[in-house]
C-alpha cells in the first residue's frame, strides 16, 4: 500500500474535478454561513421578537402586601431596551365578587387581549407562597420566572420584616456568590467556562460531521456514477484498483484540507472580533491531528461501502447508517462534559469510529492522561490502516461489480483473497 505516480494523478484529477464544481464552491461559503446562523441566530431571533412597549397584567392581590412592591420593582428596573418596564400593572378589586367571578373577568380580559396575564395573590400567600399566573400564553418562561422571583422576593421581604429582622441586612447576608471558574492543568491555569469549552467541542464535531457527510457522499456518488457510465472501466484500464482508490482517497482529503484551511480562518476571523480569550486552545493540535484522522478512518470506511452500491438509492442507504453512527458523539456530548473521564467515556474513546468526536469532548473541558491519548492515538492509526487494507479488498472487486448487491459472505471471501 503506497502512493505512485499514477495514484497521485488520479488524486490530482478527483480535487480538480471537485473543487471547481459550483456545489464545492457553494458548500465553502454556505457552512460557515449556516454555522454562524445556528450560534448567532436564536439570539438575533430573541432580539427581533422582543416587546417594544410594555405589557399589561392584571393583578389581583388579596394579601395586599403584593401589587405596591411588585409595581415599584418593575419600575425601578425596567427589562426592555427602550428603558420602559417590560409589565405594567393594572390592579383588581375584589368589589364583593367572588374568586370565580374575578377569574372569569380576567380570562374575558385575557380572550379580548387587553391584558397579556393575569396575576391572583390570595390571602394565604404570606404563608403559602403559592400565587396563580392565568395567561393565553403559558410558554414565556422568561417573563413567568422574573414575575415569580419579584413576587417571592417581596413575600419573603414582608416576612423578614414582620420577624422584626432587617430585609436589607437578610438580603445581604443571603446575596449570591459569583463564582469564578479557572481551568487547571499541567499547563498552568486559565479563566474559562462552559459556554467556551462546550462550544469548542461542538463545533469540531459539527464541522466533522458536515467534512465526512459531505467528502463522503461525493465520494460514493463519484463511484456510483463512474460505475454506472463504465468510466470505471477505463480507468482501471489505466491504473490499478488501488492507485484509482489511494487516488481517490487522497484527493477527497485535499478537497477536505482547502475546506478546512477557509473555514479556520474564518473562525479565527470570528474570534477576534468576538474578543473570545478564554478558549481552551491548549490541546488545538491534538484535536485537528484527531480531525485529520477520523477523516482518513471515515474516507477509507466510505470507499469500502461506496464499492458496492450500484444506484444512487443503494449509496443513500449506506451514507444514512454512516450518519447515524456519527450524530451519536453529539447526541451524548453534553453529557459527557459533566463527567469527562469517567470509565464510560474512556471506553468510547477507544472505539475507533467514535475515537476523535469522543476526544473533541474531552480535550478542551481537561486533559486526558498521555497513556489514554497514546492508546487512543495508536488504536485509531492502527484502525485506519485496517480499514484502508479491508477498503482495498473490497474496492479491488467491488468497484467493476454492477447488478445485485453481493452479500456478506461473498465479501468476506473478497476480504481473505
Amino acid at each position: 500500500m503506497k502512493l505512485t505516480r499514477k495514484a497521485l494523478r488520479v488524486a490530482w484529477w478527483e480535487f480538480i474535478e471537485r473543487v471547481k464544481t459550483k456545489s464545492f464552491l457553494i458548500g465553502l461559503f454556505l457552512t460557515p454561513g449556516i454555522m454562524v446562523l445556528f450560534a448567532a441566530g436564536p439570539a438575533l431571533l430573541k432580539d427581533s421578537l422582543e416587546h417594544t412597549e410594555s405589557q399589561n397584567v392584571a393583578v389581583y392581590d388579596a394579601s395586599g402586601i403584593v401589587f405596591d412592591s411588585l409595581e415599584a420593582s418593575l419600575a425601578a428596573s425596567p427589562t426592555l431596551d427602550n428603558g420602559k418596564a417590560r409589565y405594567t400593572l393594572e390592579r383588581i378589586e375584589a368589589a364583593g365578587r367572588s374568586m370565580d367571578a374575578i377569574k372569569a373577568d380576567i380570562d374575558s380580559a385575557l380572550l379580548r387581549d387587553s391584558i397579556v396575564a393575569g396575576i391572583l395573590v390570595p390571602a394565604s400567600a404570606p404563608d403559602s407562597h403559592r400565587v396563580e399566573y392565568r395567561s393565553k400564553n403559558v410558554s414565556d418562561i422568561e417573563g413567568i420566572r422574573m414575575l415569580e422571583r419579584r413576587i417571592s422576593r417581596i413575600i419573603s421581604g414582608y416576612k423578614i420584616a414582620h420577624a422584626g429582622l432587617d430585609p436589607d441586612r437578610v438580603r445581604d447576608l443571603n446575596r449570591s456568590t459569583d463564582m469564578r471558574t479557572v481551568r487547571v492543568s499541567e499547563k498552568g491555569e486559565k479563566e474559562s467556562g462552559f459556554l467556551e469549552s462546550f462550544g469548542l467541542s461542538y463545533v469540531f464535531l459539527i464541522f466533522m460531521l458536515i467534512m465526512i457527510l459531505s467528502s463522503g457522499q461525493m465520494l460514493v456518488r463519484s463511484m456510483v456514477e463512474e460505475k454506472s457510465n463504465r468510466i470505471v472501466e477505463i480507468l482501471v484500464s489505466s491504473c490499478s484498483p488501488m492507485d484509482l482508490m489511494f487516488g481517490k482517497i487522497v484527493g477527497i482529503s485535499m478537497l477536505a484540507l482547502v475546506q478546512v484551511l477557509f473555514w479556520t480562518l474564518i473562525g479565527v476571523a470570528l474570534v477576534f472580533a468576538a474578543q473570545l480569550s478564554n478558549l481552551p486552545l491548549e490541546n488545538l493540535w491534538l484535536m485537528i491531528l484527531y480531525f485529520f484522522l477520523g477523516f482518513l478512518f471515515y474516507a477509507a470506511t466510505f470507499v469500502a461501502v461506496g464499492s458496492l452500491a450500484s444506484t444512487e438509492q443503494e449509496a443513500q442507504q449506506i451514507t444514512g447508517y454512516l450518519s447515524m453512527l456519527l450524530m451519536l458523539p453529539i447526541v451524548i456530548a453534553f453529557i459527557a462534559t459533566q463527567s469527562p473521564n469517567s470509565p464510560l467515556l474512556v471506553v468510547l474513546t477507544l472505539l475507533p469510529p467514535i475515537t476523535p468526536q469522543m476526544m473533541f469532548v474531552r480535550l478542551p473541558i481537561t486533559t486526558p492522561p498521555a497513556w489514554e491519548i497514546a492508546l487512543s492515538l495508536v488504536v485509531l492509526v492502527s484502525s485506519i490502516i485496517v480499514v484502508t487494507w479491508i477498503a482495498a479488498k473490497i474496492f479491488r472487486t467491488g468497484i467493476l461489480l454492477t447488478g445485485k448487491r453481493p452479500g456478506l459472505t461473498e465479501i468476506f471471501r473478497w476480504i481473505r483473497s
